[in-house]
C-alpha cells in the first residue's frame, strides 16, 4: 500500500488484516511513517509493516 492511501485512515479506528500471516489488529492508526503504521490498541501501541497489509476496514 502507498503512504497516501494509508494516511487517509490516521485518527480512525480500523481493523487491519495481513491475510495469510493470520494477524488482525484493531485500533486507531496514529501515524504512518515510510512503510510502517503505528496503531494504538487496547494492549498498547503496535507497529505494522505496510507491505504485509491485505485490508483495512474502518469501524
Amino acid at each position: 500500500m502507498t503512504n497516501d492511501l494509508l494516511k487517509k485512515y490516521i485518527g480512525k479506528k480500523c481493523l487491519i488484516t495481513t491475510g495469510t500471516f493470520g494477524t488482525n489488529v484493531r485500533g486507531i492508526i496514529i501515524e504512518v511513517n515510510e512503510n510502517w503504521l503505528e496503531v494504538e490498541t487496547k494492549k498498547g501501541n503496535e507497529l505494522i509493516n505496510g507491505e504485509f497489509i491485505q485490508s483495512i476496514k474502518e469501524e
